[in-house]
């Protein structure tokens, strides 16, 4: 039933969700506030972020295990397939990883740097002292944010719900909503040391889903390159890296002789320009207009839309292991 769930989840994605940026993930920042507030009242700052920990995992575990056992057997299993297929939607739609890199890249394209930035900040929930400085930092910074968030939002979620079911899945929401929102109620960071478990948690889920995905994109790119990285990092459990520069570092890796290098595309592009010039050079000396090309932009883009490819490539995989996985019963 899992890989079922999944194909209905992803097709509800894609068809009916595909134009919305942002599932309202309101209610849980609501309650988790409300939460912190009714646990500052005990002694002990120890005591208050583990209370605070155990009802913001538990009250909403213990509501989805109830209705799982409640919803059982009911309509032939299709209730139970609904609730299941309602989680992984909750959970995979916060930020459309593809809609993303398309606002990014019309922007990018049109050579708006401010309105890439702005947008960037709007959607991801940065703050200006977050953002890179310069145009080639900031390409690069939107790489590593959409390799991770498209990890995040899909493949830590495929990963856990075939282990796990909507428990496991629940929990992984339940995490990444907190690292999100830990600068809640007036604004200050809560806990240290309940920032600390959460960080630690996130290792903990991400840990394995990482390597696998990244050996995916061995399987979808360049293998020698990606794999060659993956194994020099594989069995390294370092609680500082961080995690978006790690899978794009792979990423990159599995592009590395997949796009066009940047002389080869300026050498084509200025032929072309040349050949539209000669053609009709009458028309381009009335409009005085000269023929202007950025390398450096273009080749930008063309990595970001082969780091997309990457992933829908490697997401493809998944979904036929999965279903390999489901016929044989592994």
């Amino acid at each position: 039933m899992n890989f079922l769930v999944l194909l209905i989840s992803l097709t509800i994605n894609y068809l009916w969700l595909k134009d919305f940026d942002r599932f309202d993930d309101s209610w849980f920042f609501k309650f988790r506030c409300q939460v912190e507030k009714r646990s500052a009242q005990l002694q002990g700052e120890q005591l208050r972020w583990i209370i605070a920990l155990v009802l913001i995992y538990g009250l909403p575990l213990v509501i989805l295990l109830t209705l799982l056992i409640w919803l059982e057997g009911t309509l032939f299993g299709l209730a139970t397939m609904a609730l299941h297929t309602l989680v992984l939607l909750v959970a995979f739609d916060r930020t459309q990883p593809g809609h993303l890199a398309k606002e990014f890249l019309r922007r990018w394209k049109e050579g708006d740097e401010e309105a890439c930035v702005l947008y960037l900040q709007k959607e991801l929930d940065l703050s200006e002292s977050e953002m890179p400085e310069t145009t080639e930092a900031l390409s690069e910074f939107f790489s590593q944010q959409f390799v991770y968030l498209f990890f995040e939002r899909m493949f830590v979620m495929f990963f856990w719900y075939m282990l796990t079911g909507p428990l496991g899945i629940l929990i992984a929401y339940i995490t990444y909503q907190l690292r999100d929102s830990h600068k809640l109620c007036g604004g200050e960071v809560n806990n240290g040391a309940q920032l600390e478990f959460v960080s630690l948690l996130l290792l903990v889920l991400e840990w394995l889903p990482v390597r696998l995905l990244a050996l995916t994109f061995s399987l979808a790119g360049n293998f020698v390159r990606c794999f060659e990285s993956l194994s020099q990092s594989f069995w390294s459990f370092d609680h500082s890296v961080d995690t978006p520069v790690l899978l794009y570092g792979y990423a990159r890796c599995a592009l590395s002789g997949l796009v066009e290098p940047e002389e080869e595309a300026k050498e084509k592009a200025e032929k072309k320009a040349e050949e539209n010039a000669s053609e009709d050079t009458e028309g381009a000396s009335s409009s005085g207009q000269a023929v202007s090309y950025n390398p450096s932009r273009e080749q930008k883009a063309r990595e970001i839309s082969a780091l997309v490819s990457l992933l829908e490539r490697s997401q493809a995989i998944w979904l036929v292991l999965l279903a390999v996985m489901t016929i044989f019963a592994i």
